[in-house]
C-alpha cells in the first residue's frame, strides 16, 4: 500500500530536472572559481562564496521553469481526454555512441558538501538513515569515501548493463565479493532492480530493492574542444534495503532517496573518458526532520571519474 507521506512522481522529477542544471552549474562554478583565483589573488574559498549566489539565482529560475513545464506536460494530457495518454512512462538511460562499449573506470572521492540552510550540520551528520552514511546505503557507492576500480559495460544500443555494472561497483567499494545475485530487466522495466547478497557477508544489507524513476539526459558540445561533446544525465532512486534486525523473524528495513547525476566528457582519443558523479541525499518523508528540508538534499558526495576502454 503506497503511503501518503511519498513523494508524487512530480516532485521527483522537478527534483531531478532542478539537480541535473546544478551539476553542470556547480562543475562550471569549481571549473572558473579556480582561473579567478588565480587572476584575482583571491582565495578559491572567497571566489566560491562570490559566485554561488549567481548558482542559487540560477537554480531558483529553473525550479521555477520545471514546474511550468511538469504541469504543462499534465494539462496536455488530461485536456486530451485520452485515457492512454495516462500511463506511466518506464523509459531506459540511452548514452551515446562514444560510452558504448565495456570500461574499466576508476572512481576517486573528491569531497561532500552539506547544502541545507535549514538543518544545521550536526544534525545532518546524527542522522544515520541519511543515504552514504552507512555502508551499502548508497547501492553504486557502497562505502563512500573508498577510490576504486570496476568495469562498467554498455551495449551496443546504448543501454547500460546494470545488473553487470552495478554488481562490479559495489564488490569494488566493499573490496570483496558480496553480491550473489542481481535481477534486472533493462527492456520490460528498467525502473526496478533486486539486488541479493552472499549471506552473512554484508553488515547491513541482505537484500536491495532499487526504484529509479524522473531519468534526465542530454548530449552538449563541449566549449572547450571542438567537435567533441559532453553527456550530462542523472536518475532519482529509492532503495530499500533488508538485513537482519535483533528481533527474531523481522528483517530491519531502511529506506533512502538519492539522486545520481553523472557528467561524462569525450575525449580526442576514442578509448577514454573523464567525468564526475554527484550524489545528492535527500531526506525520507518519515525521517523527523523531513519537513525542514522537503525538496532539497542534505549531503552531496562528488566522486572524479576515470574510463579506459577494454573492448
Amino acid at each position: 500500500m503506497a503511503r501518503n507521506c511519498d513523494p508524487p512522481s512530480c516532485v521527483k522529477a522537478w527534483r531531478a530536472t532542478v539537480f541535473l542544471t546544478a551539476t553542470v552549474l556547480c562543475a562550471m562554478l569549481f571549473e572558473q572559481s579556480e582561473a579567478l583565483a588565480m587572476n584575482t589573488g583571491q582565495s578559491r574559498r572567497d571566489v566560491l562564496a562570490t559566485t554561488a549566489a549567481s548558482i542559487v539565482g540560477a537554480v531558483d529560475t529553473t525550479s521555477q521553469r520545471a514546474n511550468a513545464a511538469v504541469g504543462g506536460n499534465l494539462a496536455t494530457k488530461l485536456s486530451a481526454r485520452d485515457p492512454a495518454a495516462l500511463k506511466t512512462l518506464f523509459s531506459s538511460q540511452i548514452h551515446p555512441t562514444f560510452m558504448r562499449g565495456e570500461w574499466e573506470v576508476k572512481s576517486k572521492f573528491a569531497g561532500f558538501l552539506f547544502p541545507s540552510k535549514t538543518i544545521p550540520k550536526n544534525k545532518v551528520t546524527a542522522d544515520v538513515i541519511v543515504p552514504g552514511f552507512q555502508k551499502v546505503s548508497i547501492a553504486a557507492l557502497a562505502d563512500v569515501g573508498t577510490d576504486c576500480q570496476y568495469r562498467m559495460r554498455i551495449d551496443e544500443r546504448g543501454l547500460d548493463d546494470r545488473s553487470y555494472t552495478l554488481a562490479q561497483q559495489i564488490d569494488a567499494h566493499l573490496g570483496y565479493k558480496a553480491v550473489k545475485e542481481v535481477t534486472y530487466d533493462g527492456v520490460s522495466n528498467p525502473n526496478r532492480l533486486s539486488l541479493a547478497f552472499e549471506p552473512y557477508k554484508t553488515r547491513n544489507a541482505e537484500r536491495i530493492e532499487l526504484f529509479c524513476n524522473a531519468r534526465e539526459s542530454e548530449l552538449v558540445p563541449n566549449p572547450t574542444k571542438e567537435g567533441l561533446n559532453i553527456f550530462v544525465c542523472s536518475e532519482y532512486v529509492r532503495q530499500v534495503t533488508f538485513s537482519f534486525s535483533q528481533e527474531f523473524g523481522v528483517a530491519r528495513q531502511v529506506v533512502g532517496n538519492y539522486a545520481h547525476f553523472w557528467t561524462w566528457r569525450e575525449q580526442e582519443s576514442s578509448n577514454r573518458l573523464t567525468g564526475n558523479v554527484l550524489t545528492a541525499a535527500y531526506l525520507d518523508p518519515q525521517d523527523p526532520l523531513f519537513f525542514d528540508e522537503p525538496s532539497k538534499p542534505v549531503v552531496v558526495y562528488s566522486h572524479e571519474l576515470e574510463a579506459q576502454k577494454v573492448t
